[in-house]
């Protein structure tokens, strides 16, 4: 078995809706949403195994030096073994010497590129108006 990991190549968001309803996202109109969410990214990287999408993480820019990563998810079979890590440390390698902030599953850090992505803080919770893949309460 092989791990392949791949940079903004051309991503089926069909597929991508299948592999975050696989992990419990359950959105209306999630596919269109997905393609949105591509559409506005600077960067992304999945991680393959054996033609099965098994991890995702995406960026857009906030300004020239910093950018937000965003939907860092890895399939639940293969947690534990540092895919989420390889995914934002490629994603930092996208723009060397930035500083990014990292949102996902309520929790975050503030990373630069290099050789590991250091977690130095949490990050709060979106307000309930930020759109964030997650279904919100009431809607």
């Amino acid at each position: 078995m092989i791990l392949e990991f791949f940079h903004n190549e051309e991503l089926d968001p069909v597929a991508l809706a299948e592999f975050f309803t696989r992990l419990g996202w359950d959105e209306s109109e999630r596919t269109l949403k997905l393609e949105w969410a591509i559409a506005s990214s600077d960067d992304w990287i999945v991680c393959v195994l054996e033609d099965e999408l098994v991890g995702f993480g995406r960026t857009f820019s906030l300004d020239p030096r910093r950018k937000v990563m965003f939907d860092v998810v890895v399939d639940e079979r293969f947690k534990g073994y540092g895919l989420a890590e390889e995914i934002m440390r490629r994603l930092a390698d996208t723009r060397p010497a930035a500083e990014f902030q990292v949102f996902g599953g309520g929790a975050g850090a503030r990373a630069r590129s290099g050789p590991r992505v250091e977690v130095d803080y949490e990050v709060p919770e979106a307000s309930p108006e930020t759109y964030t893949g997650r279904p919100q309460a009431g809607i």
